[in-house]
């Protein structure tokens, strides 16, 4: 290791990211120890002492508590595979790492490296606050593991670059077709599915030349909803707290319903299999949903002890009414398909070989339309659950002034008088 500077350290200390760091020590048999910290702060930089904390009910608590020095290590870019491991239950965080024989546990390959003596312990409710005297600090000059947004921020690019990204995007003429990519796990919304879904739907929102998106999911199932084991670590790996779960929420699956909302593109739901939790709210989202005769929905939070976070309790209400809305939430009861029409929650079951061919049936029944006016009438629909008949009056007053200015206005009057087939151009 270098001989420390701290001019370099303080120098350092603004390209480290929070959520990406593992702390190490020895326990009183000189076993290594180490966890996933949260995050880490410089306290002062004369002396140079940081600050980081730990779940009072974390079994490594001991450890970190008699050890009287421990070592903060910045994770690389490339090493988010063992930021996961730290993170997880495994019992031989170590295995296969050379380590060291002397000092807190050494990991190899990482941004930067502080090793600290310990200063001071606080008491911080549940958890444990400790502050280090930084009295070693190296760095290899690698770009350190961003996280961002409850993921690591470079993943969405290294996915796309491989052979399974998270969510397909594919344009057929004026119609995109956006398909969850996950089907070991029934497409469940994990958090790089959220991200690469956000995206896509971005996307096509913002080409002027898609007027129209088919959602589907690739395999037997649309959507399992939430990922179980992500949620789960959550609170057993991660020891999140009630405001930090409430900030993931926000910056993970509220993301999609926030964007469906904005959408002025319309939206087809293909729906096959199981569409369950978070997977029928998604469906939900979607401006016109048809079901395969396997597809089979539920409000199933209540069965994992939670609410619906993503706007379900919002949304199916809308969609069904009150009444079968609110008996799908309180029981978790599996829909089929066939009850699902008769519930309203789907317009159409046709047979599984048939879903996808009518969706784009649907869609170019849809995209056969001046593009303006198709993004009008999906916002007018949507506005109007919220606003008064004289509002929406005025509203759709508005925009048919601007409409029927419109060279496409004036094309499709001339080609139903001329019986000929549309040239729409978007102006």
């Amino acid at each position: 290791m270098a001989h420390f500077d701290p001019r370099t350290y303080r120098d350092a200390l603004g390209q480290f990211a929070t959520g990406v760091t593992i702390v190490t020590t020895r326990d009183s048999d000189g076993k290594a120890v180490g966890v996933t910290a949260n995050s880490f702060n410089s306290v002062s930089l004369d002396p140079p002492l940081v600050l980081w904390s730990l779940a009072r009910s974390a079994r490594s608590m001991a450890a970190f508590e008699q050890s009287g020095q421990f070592a903060v290590h910045i994770l690389a870019s490339d090493q988010d595979a063992l930021s996961n491991r730290f993170a997880s239950r495994i019992e031989d965080k170590f295995a296969g790492l050379d380590i060291g024989e002397d000092g807190p546990p050494r990991i190899e390959g990482c941004s930067a490296r502080l090793v600290c003596s310990t200063r001071h312990l606080y008491e911080g409710g549940d958890h444990v606050i400790m502050v280090g005297e930084v009295v070693d600090y190296e760095s290899d000059g690698k770009p350190p593991l961003l996280f961002h947004g409850g993921t690591y921020a470079d993943r969405i690019a290294r996915e796309a670059q491989s052979a399974s990204p998270p969510v397909l995007y594919a344009v057929d003429g004026r119609i995109a077709t956006i398909t969850l990519n996950r089907p070991e796990t029934r497409n469940a919304l994990a958090e790089e599915v959220i991200a690469a879904l956000v995206a896509t739907l971005e996307a096509a929102d913002a080409d002027p030349d898609i007027d129209c998106v088919v959602l589907t999911g690739e395999g037997p199932g649309f959507c399992s909803g939430g990922n179980i084991k992500q949620i789960k670590a959550l609170t057993a790996e991660q020891h999140m707290s009630p405001m930090e779960l409430e900030t993931w929420y926000k910056t993970q699956i509220q993301r999609i319903p926030l964007a469906m909302e904005r959408l002025s593109v319309p939206v087809i739901a293909a729906i096959r299999g199981h569409a369950i939790g978070a997977g029928c709210d998604l469906a939900c989202m979607a401006d016109i949903r048809i079901a395969a005769d396997d597809a089979v929905f539920a409000e199933s939070f209540l069965r994992v002890g939670i609410i619906p976070g993503d706007g379900g309790a919002w949304l199916l209400p809308r969609i069904v009414g009150v009444a079968k809305a609110t008996q799908m939430m309180l029981t978790g009861e599996f829909i089929d398909a066939a009850k699902a029409e008769r519930y309203g929650l789907v317009s159409e079951v046709v047979p599984g070989e048939a879903l996808l061919p009518r969706a784009m049936e649907l869609a170019r029944m849809v995209a056969q339309f001046p593009p303006s006016a198709i993004r009008k009438t999906k916002r007018l629909i949507k506005d109007a659950r919220d606003v008064t008949l004289a509002e929406h009056l005025d509203q759709a007053a508005i925009w048919q002034g601007v409409l029927q200015q419109m060279d496409d206005h004036r094309e499709a009057i001339d080609a139903i008088l001329e019986k000929r087939p549309p040239r729409f151009q978007g102006k």
